[in-house]
């Protein structure tokens, strides 16, 4: 099942010439849409928007050490008040005033303590890929 957060906002810092920079994004919990589940998962037994309206990323920015993609935001990923340390590879592009990044990574909903009464993978599997995608404007 694939679906996505319709409202999210994101503060990003970034030094071109060092490949550096420091990013705080925060995502509505309410906008995800995942076609027909979209109540059930972000009700009390996934992502409980109602006690935990956000999630959040928090950290740094720097060129990626693997050589794999450009660049990677390493940090602390808070999902349904559980608090993790996380780390997104992307690629970026900028073009003037607007840069484009775009990068997956896999987190484990245990982790996040989502889904916690599906203990196995028969009907809820455990990874769950996270892609981000997205444009943002010089400001």
């Amino acid at each position: 099942v694939e679906g996505q957060f319709g409202t999210w906002t994101a503060t990003i810092t970034y030094d071109e010439a060092t490949g550096t920079g420091e990013v705080a994004a925060e995502v509505n919990i309410a906008s995800l849409t995942l076609g027909a589940v979209s109540g059930m998962a972000t009700g009390p037994d996934f992502l409980n928007a109602p006690a935990f309206p956000t999630a959040r990323f928090e950290g740094t920015i720097g060129r990626a050490p693997d050589g794999g993609a450009a660049h990677q935001a390493t940090g602390t990923l808070t999902v349904a008040g559980q608090t993790r340390p996380a780390t997104l590879p992307f690629d970026l592009t900028i073009a003037g005033d607007q840069a484009t990044a775009r990068g997956t990574l896999t987190l484990d909903r245990r982790d996040f303590g989502v889904g916690a009464t599906y203990a196995d993978e028969s009907t809820v599997s455990f990874p769950v890929l996270v892609t981000v995608d997205l444009t943002a404007t010089r400001g």
